[in-house]
């Protein structure tokens, strides 16, 4: 089942399956010249960037990757933590042998991408950070409500029931993320890729594995092995987006990439909670094609 038309991000955009390790991701693709990368996280898909695709025409090559196990991109039989996907994203990477990358992460696209660029740093050209999975976070500047519901979710048996088998997250967590409701087609693209509790099983791994309070230590780990990067590729302009009230990007977080990340400007990106793509698209692109002036090249 095709959950993702290409025709949604604009008339000369396209979908195109790349064969990676024993599967394959699924990205949209429009324009040519330098390539501009943009990564999704939980639970979504490359669909979250269609309202930006078309305010940067001819800016780039635009490229919005699915990552593995989501959107359109394959299902392979893995366990679908970070490494996982680290892997399956690196591997398509390579596959187009993408180079001079400017970066547009959010969520979980902040941890792949930036790990991406620490372990590639002469093929990055500029990075975005919008709503990122790229520190431990704090429970006590999270909603509460957030907070049972991962404590739900990380319980044996229960996160499964609730996750897998009634699709709480996708019916319940999901839509209560947005200052606006999503339109029932929207929603409704976002689910199709997961029909069945079968489908559904590898959704509750991202969020077992988002970094609350130092748990779980792996997932502060892999986050941490970018910090060094982070702290010294002076040569790579990046940009922070704020939002009100946002969500993951906590105060903490924000002093902490203000002091210690190089070559930082932070930005108000406007009115959102955390899939800032639906909610801000236009001020989203306006601080690319920004990014893209600064780098320069």
């Amino acid at each position: 089942m095709t959950a993702i038309e290409a025709a949604a991000f604009g008339p000369d955009a396209k979908s195109v399956e790349v064969p990676v390790l024993d599967s394959f991701l699924h990205h949209v693709e429009q324009g040519s010249g330098a390539p501009i990368v943009f990564l999704h996280g939980s639970p979504t898909s490359s669909y979250l960037y269609r309202h930006v695709f078309p305010k940067l025409t001819g800016k780039g090559r635009l490229l919005a990757p699915d990552l593995i196990g989501f959107g359109d991109s394959g299902r392979p039989d893995i366990a679908y933590e970070l490494a996982d996907h680290e892997r399956y994203l690196d591997a398509w990477f390579e596959a187009l042998d993408l180079r001079d990358v400017t970066l547009v992460l959010q969520d979980y696209g902040a941890a792949f991408g930036v790990s991406w660029a620490a372990r590639h740093p002469d093929r990055v050209r500029a990075v975005l950070l919008a709503e990122p999975v790229i520190r431990d976070i704090e429970s006590a500047a999270l909603p509460a409500a957030f907070v049972g519901a991962q404590q739900l979710i990380r319980t044996p048996g229960a996160g499964e029931k609730f996750v897998v088998e009634e699709n709480g997250f996708l019916t319940q967590v999901f839509p209560g993320a947005f200052l606006q409701p999503l339109a029932d087609e929207d929603l409704a693209v976002y689910q199709a890729p997961f029909p069945t509790p079968e489908s559904r099983a590898h959704l509750i791994r991202f969020p077992r594995n988002l970094p609350i309070d130092g748990v779980p230590a792996s997932s502060v780990e892999f986050l941490a092995r970018s910090e060094q990067w982070l702290k010294t590729s002076a040569d790579v302009p990046k940009t922070l987006l704020t939002y009100e009230p946002g969500f993951l990007l906590t105060p903490t977080i924000e002093a902490w990439i203000r002091a210690n990340v190089a070559n930082i400007e932070v930005h108000a990106g406007g009115a959102a909670v955390h899939f800032v793509q639906e909610e801000e698209p236009q001020k989203l692109a306006d601080a690319v094609l920004e990014l893209i002036e600064r780098a320069g090249k």
